[in-house]
């Protein structure tokens, strides 16, 4: 039952491999193992490692245009078509070190466990003899090992790996057209990268956007492509779930513990993302983040609001700060928007702490005062929220411009942002179509500049759900 028990779980690890010819290699290696011929079963697998290493070589060239693999291949084809036989194993004895050294295609712990295979290969194949004099008689166990080790780490990857995983990433998330969405970036991603599947290459993909985000260099365009590899390392986590997990806690605290402190507010994001990442990071980084936070700046302290589950303390200090640098001044709040709109969703003290601001911002509107302040200020505080904004705001913004219109009328001339909430929101809530009705009635509209602009589209939307149920 034993030796049946290994030999199905290798014949399913072979399902594994999408080459056919590899697979059959692969295949003659497992036939020679269950027949107990364990040297042939290394030398098969053996084999199987050089033609796939030889095949990925030619696909990195032609398909990826790596030029190590190019040039690899160049220097194998040169040495086959020589006429001088006595050098055609040589590329065999040096292909492996390629696959490391130049190509870049397997890791140093890779590279050890195949080397391991291709010395037993040496022993089987030439009569090596030991201090007795006797063959080397590979056991059952070794064979196994060496047919699975294969398989795993060779035989059953893909071929963009390494150097050129690198390279086709950077491309593409470095590019000046990479989406700004979640949405967008899990489409662009899924054809080019995702569709690989391999547990290997989509680790590989967070560890190296990790490396991207944390610490390694970036071109000048800083802000823009940190964003863009958190976008790639949130659709990860979120879509390949068990490959995230797979990923080693040591690993993870190594690459946290080498945080750029200019990094720090992308630590944030990767915290609010998912525990892991907070559970895994080193203690003296931590103390940097908390530190980061204390800074008397407003940006460091926006990113407070990811950070809510692991320091709730700060929530009134975040309020304050908000409130002096941004309702209460002229400064920009870019930095911080950007930050609540991430944070709407994920974090239940996260998503209380951006309703507040919110509801801050739409206070300072309604309280204008003057003509000329309500323009200011629905530009500055409510146009940045509106993508945040949820039903229950939009009917605390519509109910207190109605109070405000039977008191002041001083937001009479900025209808345009309440076109423009309209336009933002209605198809993602729907039900708030009676709250607009209602405030078009309950206004003065002899008063209103461009109100029967927003009457129009709220008739249109009006008729088109109509038009929809009567379809159904």
């Amino acid at each position: 039952m034993r030796s049946y028990s290994q030999l199905a779980d290798l014949e399913a690890l072979l399902l594994e491999i999408k080459d056919e010819n590899i697979r059959a290699y692969a295949g003659e290696a497992i036939a020679s193992y269950s027949a107990g011929a364990y040297r042939s079963a290394i030398v098969s697998i053996w084999i199987a490692i050089v033609y796939d290493l030889y095949q990925k070589f030619r696909i990195l060239s032609e398909t990826y245009h790596d030029k190590a693999a190019k040039q690899n291949i160049e220097k194998i084809d040169k040495i086959r078509n020589n006429p001088d036989k006595k050098q055609v194993a040589s590329w065999e004895r040096e292909i492996l070190k390629d696959a490391r050294d130049k190509v870049q295609m397997i890791t140093n712990l890779e590279y050890e466990h195949l080397d391991r295979i291709q010395q037993d290969r040496h022993r089987c194949a030439h009569p090596v003899l030991d201090s007795e004099g006797l063959l080397f008689q590979p056991t059952p166990e070794l064979a196994r090992t060496h047919i699975r080790t294969a398989i795993e780490v060779l035989l059953s990857q893909p071929p963009i790996i390494g150097k050129a995983l690198i390279e086709a990433l950077e491309r593409d998330v470095e590019g000046l057209y990479f989406p700004d969405d979640l949405e967008g970036v899990r489409n662009f991603l899924s054809g080019r990268h995702f569709l690989v599947g391999s547990q290997k290459y989509l680790l590989n993909l967070i560890l190296f956007s990790l490396k991207k985000v944390l610490f390694l260099d970036i071109p000048s365009t800083e802000g823009r492509i940190i964003e863009n590899y958190l976008l790639v390392i949130e659709c990860l986590v979120k879509d390949y779930r068990n490959v995230f997990e797979s990923l080693e806690r040591k690993i993870l605290r190594d690459i946290l513990g080498k945080t750029d402190y200019n990094r720090l507010q992308s630590l944030a994001f990767l915290f609010y993302l998912d525990n892991k990442f907070s559970d895994c990071c080193p203690e003296h980084i931590k103390q940097k983040i908390k530190c980061f936070l204390k800074e008397e700046k407003a940006v460091s302290t926006a990113y407070g609001v990811l950070l809510l589950h692991l320091f709730p303390e700060i929530k009134n200090d975040i309020l304050a700060i908000y409130k002096n640098n941004y309702i209460n001044s002229d400064k920009d709040n870019l930095i911080f928007i950007s930050v609540l709109r991430r944070a709407k969703a994920n974090r239940k003290e996260s998503a209380i702490l951006v309703k507040e601001i919110v509801k801050t911002n739409i206070n300072k509107y309604i309280c204008s005062g003057s003509w000329a302040n309500s323009i200011k200020n629905a530009e500055k505080h409510i146009r940045p929220i509106l993508q945040i904004m949820t039903d229950e705001d939009i009917k605390y913004l519509l109910n207190q411009t109605i109070q405000e219109e039977r008191t002041k009328g001083q937001l009479r001339v900025s209808t345009f942002i309440l076109k423009e909430l309209f336009q933002e929101t209605i198809n993602t809530y729907p039900d708030t179509l009676p709250l607009w009705k209602n405030f078009y009635e309950s206004i003065d509209r002899d008063i209103w500049s461009g109100i029967e602009e927003l009457k129009e589209m709220i008739d249109n939307f009006s008729e088109s759900q109509q038009i929809e149920k009567e379809t159904l």
